[in-house]
């Protein structure tokens, strides 16, 4: 629905009702920049926490990468993650539960950034009513989702819930996608997904972003910067990652010396990298900034040295953090961390995410986990 749109029903709404009606209509898209302009200042703010004053106020810092895990169960079977091989039946919070998390991350942190994800997020039936409930919060709903569905019923609900961002797995164009997520026709049935985010976006003058996100690894280290033009011919963007060990995976620091997604030179993944910061330079709508995309070139040359800093998405910084102090994901049984390293240490099911947040430990005191994994550890 557009300003005008809404502004114009909202000027339907009979008797005494229609003032108010009318305001919430024209403070809406004013609502939505606000919200922006505040997660700038708040993310800069506990970044800015964890460093000043040698890290003297960084058990003040709040979340600002938040993730939901909604499921572990995928109907992919991605060369890059192990993931949809879980079987059973999952013991997860319920929906109520959920809500009540995402209401209370609203109230504690006001309009911040909340992504839900997986697995495959949209497994889970009442995604779309989270997703909609999180939208009425006031929060920045970023939803993930790769996007194989003949039956796209409850990704369109949940793109008609006009959330701020719509992420889609895309690791290349045309068959490279359908063999790195491992099943037939996986490219032609994303692209229909993605048909239908445009035209709804376009249709109902909805606002979502519409996100790519490519893993770079061997199957498309050569073709990757397809998936650039092709954000730029439609109204997208993109976001590149370099590969990791799977997910899901045991612990292993040398996998990459095994491991089939890894490129084998080098040197071809250094060039890749090169032509994305080109095209990035020529406007095209890559949202890396130029110091991640550079932090991946030495990261393919001697993985060894920084994969610690990729997984804890830190690689690009110079002085890198204690990711705790900033990173708050919750799983599919509930379970709250804030470092894939560490052991939860609280669930949603038995108490609010704010206190649960309050009492975490306090890692970065004891000594951070990029120590001695090819990272300098943070000051202070």
């Amino acid at each position: 629905m557009t300003a005008a749109t809404a502004v114009a029903d909202a000027a339907a709404v009979p008797g005494p009702n229609r003032i108010a009606a009318l305001a919430r209509a024209a403070a809406a898209p004013l609502a939505r920049t606000s919200a922006k302009v505040y997660r700038r200042f708040y993310q800069a703010a506990n970044y800015r926490l964890r460093s000043v004053a040698g890290g003297r106020f960084r058990s003040a810092c709040r979340p600002v990468s938040i993730a939901l895990l909604l499921t572990e169960r995928c109907n992919a079977r991605c060369v890059h993650c192990n993931i949809w091989q879980n079987k059973g039946k999952e013991d997860s919070p319920g929906l109520a539960q959920w809500k009540t998390c995402l209401t209370d991350l609203a109230r504690w942190l006001g309009p911040v950034q909340v992504t839900l994800t997986g697995g495959e997020a949209l497994m889970q039936p009442f995604t779309p009513e989270l997703v909609a409930h999180g939208v009425s919060q006031g929060l920045a709903v970023e939803l993930l989702t790769h996007g194989y569905w003949s039956d796209p019923a409850r990704l369109e609900q949940a793109a008609l819930a006009d959330p701020w961002r719509i992420t889609m797995s895309l690791d290349g164009i045309g068959e490279t996608h359908s063999i790195v997520r491992g099943r037939p026709n996986f490219w032609e049935k994303s692209l229909a997904s993605l048909r239908l985010l445009h035209r709804l976006r376009a249709e109902r003058g909805l606002r979502y972003i519409i996100r790519l996100k490519t893993v770079l690894m061997s199957h498309n280290i050569q073709s990757a910067a397809e998936v650039a033009r092709f954000a730029g011919d439609n109204d997208m963007e993109v976001f590149y990652q370099p590969i990791d060990k799977n997910y899901n995976s045991a612990e292993d620091d040398r996998w990459f010396e095994t491991a089939p997604t890894w490129p084998k030179d080098p040197e071809i993944a250094a060039a890749t990298v090169n032509e994305l910061i080109r095209l990035k330079r020529k406007g095209y709508p890559i949202a890396n900034s130029f110091a991640q995309l550079e932090a991946m070139i030495p990261y393919f040359r001697d993985p060894m040295s920084l994969q610690a800093a990729v997984q804890g998405q830190a690689a690009h910084e110079q002085a890198p953090n204690c990711s705790a102090l900033t990173t708050l994901q919750i799983q599919a049984n509930g379970d709250v961390g804030a470092c894939h390293l560490k052991a939860p240490f609280g669930n949603i099911r038995h108490g609010s995410i704010r206190q649960i947040w309050a009492d975490r430990p306090r890692y970065w005191e004891q000594g951070c986990c990029l120590a001695g994994r090819g990272v300098a550890a943070p000051e202070g």
